[in-house]
């Protein structure tokens, strides 16, 4: 299955691992509990899983407004 990690602020596409690529724990799978996997993997049968994770971009600006962490969403 086909792994896509996106911005959960803009949405953009950040990166994707397609299956013969994917390494469980090399990307830290195991690291991560039932609670945080629910919250950041979007997973629907017959597509491909989404880890959301943030862009250069987004990050940047959330280091230039530290009070954007207290957001969900700070691009509208």
């Amino acid at each position: 299955m086909t792994l896509i990690y996106s911005c959960k602020h803009c949405g953009t596409e950040i990166g994707r691992l397609q299956p013969h690529m994917l390494n469980l724990e090399k990307i830290g799978w195991h690291v991560l509990s039932m609670e945080e996997k629910e919250k950041l993997i979007q997973y629907h049968p017959d597509q491909p899983m989404t880890l959301q994770s943030i862009c250069e971009n987004c990050q940047q600006l959330l280091d230039q407004h530290p009070q954007y962490h207290e957001l969900d969403y700070f691009i509208q």
